[in-house]
């Protein structure tokens, strides 16, 4: 992508949590270390297609981006485990984002209503590494977003890279746990999977099921993804 107002303003927001998120993987000397991945994230933004008009979750592939110039960056690789750890801890430091989580509903009427538009628009998603999902709603307290396209992992493949897009996968759990919401996931495109079959169950009506299943399904996907739950 070459618009670089877009390259600025995600380093400004990302970059304070990423510098205090690197010792998790042991960095020494996280001002050295992020000037070396600025340059690759720079490079990385500057490769990618411009988005057209049907395309969704920029700052998603922009958290991908930065993902994957820390890992190139990194001498040696971490392992999943460890990216995992750094990218919740890098998400869970920046405030304001926590702090809309905590108010945003997301089974409240108008915003289902709004990621059914965002996911009959993405079927005409035209950049290599965007997403493709359909709504699928079973009451007010519940419905399933399923993908058949993921940014995140196609884009992450092209860079050889596929192996560490469960780190990010993980994080969906923590929206949930900062959010009004459990979070299911039974099969991922990161892990195998012919989708991400994504659902939202409020806090407020799941059943002791649910909330197990909730659970269990973040244990399954770490074991499928090669890290440990954190």
């Amino acid at each position: 992508m070459k618009d670089g107002a877009v390259i600025k303003v995600m380093w400004l927001v990302m970059g304070g949590a990423v510098k205090a998120s690197l010792p998790v993987l042991g960095i020494s000397d996280p001002e050295t270390f992020w000037k070396k991945a600025k340059k690759i994230y720079r490079r990385e933004m500057d490769r990618l297609p411009e988005y057209g008009p049907n395309d969704i979750l920029k700052v998603n592939l922009a958290h991908a981006v930065m993902l994957s110039a820390v890992y190139e960056a990194c001498d040696p690789k971490p392992d999943i485990d460890a990216l995992t750890k750094f990218y919740r801890e890098f998400f869970l430091r920046q405030r304001i984002i926590i702090a809309a989580l905590k108010r945003r509903d997301m089974l409240k009427p108008s915003e289902v209503k709004r990621q059914i538009a965002i996911g009959e628009r993405s079927q005409n998603a035209t950049h290599p590494f965007t997403w493709q999902f359909k709504v699928q709603v079973e009451d007010e307290n519940r419905y399933t977003a399923v993908f058949t396209r993921c940014g995140i992992y196609d884009y992450l493949n092209s860079r050889g890279m596929a192996h560490i897009a469960p780190a990010m996968c993980a994080i969906d759990y923590t929206f949930g746990e900062c959010s009004n919401h459990w979070f299911l996931r039974e099969s991922t495109i990161a892990t195998g999977g012919e989708v991400c079959d994504c659902h939202y169950v409020s806090k407020k009506a799941a059943t002791p099921e649910e909330v197990r299943r909730s659970k269990e399904n973040k244990r399954a996907e770490a074991i499928r993804g090669g890290r440990k739950e954190v």
